[in-house]
């Protein structure tokens, strides 16, 4: 049987930094997932330190703008460095520097300020629910931070209290229990005829919280992280052209293979991304099995 939830006894405006708490805790990492009425956000924890937020909604900034505002880079330097990251799947921060366009000390400076600065955002939402996906992976920068160095150290962890004592306490899901979730959906696509590689990634980042497959000729993080500029392309022109309406999912059909990219409907800005071989591969099976592995998917 698997454990249930663990709720958390907080104040709403806790929420975040008692979550934040539980993906500092773990050993494994991972991403903290915000969602309010009005801001979205996304924590990227890795060795117990902060690598990365990305915020979304009314007054977010990112850090490529935050660069261009202090007059540090162009908006075509940032345009080539992120060109160079999706080819070479480098680290944004590592290549502006490695490029000698922003020296080390002055970027972390910058970073540390932008990163405490959205983070005391997220910290400020009432009502936001806030969930720990664990994910290992491997972060190619020292560009990490402490809370203390971002300027919003985190409240003590909650002690953790029963469902009925606390019935509006958004709950935070054990590390194992979302592990085994993701991973159990994503095995499930994989015997999909024709499957190689599947993943769960973030559209906003680029980053994966869960991969199965691939090899050293096809890296499915890396063709994640590229296909976000697709996901948001095709959102751009929906918007453009005043469709109100949700991508179902898009087909990129190859010589020999086949790749679906399927967004969650119940978690945006997430994705499914599964690359198939076209010689074994049914393209209808393949969509109606990729709709089940999403419903599949509890986070």
């Amino acid at each position: 049987m698997n454990p249930a939830p663990r709720p958390v006894m907080s104040q709403p405006r806790q929420v975040v930094r008692a979550v934040l708490n539980e993906a500092l805790e773990s050993k494994l990492g991972g991403e903290v997932v915000v969602k309010s009425t009005t801001v979205s956000g996304r924590i990227f924890v890795v060795e117990r330190k902060v690598a990365w937020t990305v915020l979304t909604g009314p007054g977010s900034r990112s850090f490529s703008t935050a660069l261009i505002d202090a007059r540090l880079v162009s908006r075509e330097d940032v345009e080539q460095v992120m060109a160079e990251c999706r080819k070479s799947g480098g680290n944004f921060c590592e290549t502006l520097v490695a490029w000698g366009l922003v020296p080390r000390d002055t970027l972390r400076d910058l970073l540390c300020q932008h990163l405490g600065a959205q983070l005391e955002a997220l910290f400020g939402l009432t009502e936001a629910q806030a969930l720990f996906v664990p994910q290992p992976r491997s972060y190619s920068s020292q560009l990490t931070f402490d809370l203390a160095e971002l300027g919003a150290d985190a409240a003590p962890p909650q002690p953790a209290i029963s469902q009925s004592q606390s019935p509006t306490s958004p709950p935070v899901l054990l590390e194992r229990e979302v592990m085994a979730n993701v991973k159990q959906a994503l095995e499930e696509a994989m015997k999909i005829d024709g499957a190689f590689a599947v993943c769960l990634a973030d559209a906003n980042s680029g980053m994966t919280l869960g991969s199965v497959g691939g090899s050293s000729a096809f890296n499915i993080e890396a063709a994640a992280a590229g296909n976000t500029e697709v996901m948001r392309a095709k959102m751009k022109t929906m918007k453009a052209l005043g469709i109100k309406d949700r991508i179902e999912d898009m087909l990129i059909t190859l010589g020999e293979q086949y790749h679906i990219i399927r967004p969650l409907a119940a978690r945006e800005g997430l994705f499914l991304y599964i690359a198939l071989h076209r010689s074994n591969a049914n393209l209808a099976m393949a969509r109606f099995r990729m709709a089940d592995v999403e419903k599949a998917i509890q986070l």
